[in-house]
């Protein structure tokens, strides 16, 4: 049972936390997303929640509601790696190929299990990897084969391009692959992670017509011409029966404080989810100077044939006069550094920089972002964490500056 104190007496101020749900307010009435739960605790006692705007027509956000976290379902993947890891099965220095056959062509022979945490083992930002279509999105054996045979956009380990669904699918490959019981990845998730921490509104797939699952949505300000794509994919495509270790996950937000509170040791029913000596490597900064990039498959229009094949005509041209500039995607990105842990996440570093940890946060704080729409910051020198989930997908660095300014406004309100 998650304990409730009041602001005061957790060191927080209750006029800043207004702050904080009045900022969110506000973005709800510039129409950038529909609603929002969001949680702040100290020590591992709530002491502010709110639940603002709606997550479906006609009907109020609530803190019972299941989100797809897009993105922040690669904590949930990395902490099983970490975990297989300590069990003996490979190691962090263990290359790919060793573990998923015929990986090792196309320039990825020496790619690492380490390299693919922290998204430097020279795979494409690609959600799906071609030539599959995007309808793929939810068949990991599929996609795992068709990972195997893609060609490396740069020497493993000398750059930083985020993975959105390469990377981590292939992780979740790894622990089907390496599994002593022969399961599936979901099954893992649901065994080996969210049972065994009382997880229970919490899964990589979700049904459809589920009560409680928030729909994908778009306001009518962040509509977009690929929108209907988006909408089809993820709505759709992460059904029950849906593997997606990058990006498939569903939980509510108190479940996602349940884990918050074991990766940093601190368990709610005793149940150790890290070693400290693996949770002390684990945090670190794993890609040194390395800025974050966005490099799209060799083959240019490799990705306009996916969505040929999984979109209408006009959904076809839109992602044509998107990908028109995909070789200079990687310029459009500011400089900054990625800072990934083996976490499946980012450490804040130091620096004046974009980070969704916020600018105020300690340098060791971990942050976690889901694309869109959902993220979370530890802070264990200042013992705070901050929760956000949100109805309705807001792209692009619109996201993680937002969570930035929410996680400050956060920061701001402790008062010890």
């Amino acid at each position: 049972m998650t304990t409730i104190l009041k602001p005061s007496d957790a060191g927080m101020d209750e006029a800043g936390l207004a702050r904080l749900d009045a900022a969110v307010q506000t973005d709800i009435d510039a129409g950038l997303h529909y609603g929002a739960s969001l949680l702040v605790a100290r020590g591992g006692n709530v002491v502010h929640r709110a639940n603002i705007g709606t997550v479906a027509p006609n009907r109020r956000a609530a803190s019972d509601d299941r989100y797809l976290l897009m993105s922040m379902s690669k904590a949930f993947t990395a902490v099983l790696v970490l975990r297989a890891i300590e069990a003996g099965r490979f190691r962090l220095d263990t290359r790919v190929d060793e573990l998923l056959p015929g990986f090792g062509v196309g320039g990825k022979e020496d790619a690492t299990v380490q390299q693919l945490l922290c998204h430097t083992a020279g795979l494409p930002t690609v959600l799906v990897p071609p030539p599959l279509p995007l309808s793929a999105v939810g068949n990991l054996a599929l996609k795992a084969k068709a990972i195997t045979k893609l060609k490396a956009v740069y020497k493993p380990g000398t750059r930083c391009a985020y993975t959105s669904g390469t990377g981590y699918d292939a992780l979740g490959q790894i622990l089907v692959a390496t599994d002593p019981k022969r399961r599936s990845f979901n099954r893992i998730a649901k065994e080996d992670l969210f049972d065994p921490l009382g997880m229970r509104t919490t899964s990589f797939g979700l049904r459809e017509d589920h009560p409680k699952r928030v729909p994908v949505s778009f306001t009518p300000s962040q509509h977009g011409p690929a929108s209907p794509l988006i909408l089809k994919l993820f709505q759709e495509g992460m059904g029950a029966e849906a593997e997606f270790p990058a990006a498939g996950a569903f939980s509510e937000i108190d479940d996602l404080l349940h884990f918050t509170e074991a990766l940093i040791g601190r368990s709610k029913n005793g149940f150790q989810l890290l070693s400290p000596a693996m949770f002390t490597e684990a945090r670190q900064n794993h890609t040194g100077s390395l800025n974050l990039e966005a490099i799209p498959p060799r083959e240019r229009f490799g990705m306009l044939r996916q969505v040929l094949s999984s979109a209408s005509i006009f959904q076809f041209i839109a992602a044509a006069r998107a990908a028109r500039g995909g070789a200079a995607t990687k310029d459009k990105l500011p400089d900054f550094p990625a800072n990934f842990t083996l976490l499946g996440g980012y450490v804040r570093g130091q620096g004046d920089y974009l980070t969704p940890a916020g600018l105020k946060a300690s340098p060791s704080a971990l942050a976690a972002m889901g694309g869109a729409s959902t993220g979370w910051v530890i802070d264990t020198e200042r013992d705070l964490t901050f929760i956000f989930l949100s109805a309705g997908f807001v792209e692009g660095l619109a996201h993680p500056r937002r969570l930035s300014r929410l996680a400050d406004l956060a920061f701001a309100a402790i008062r010890d």
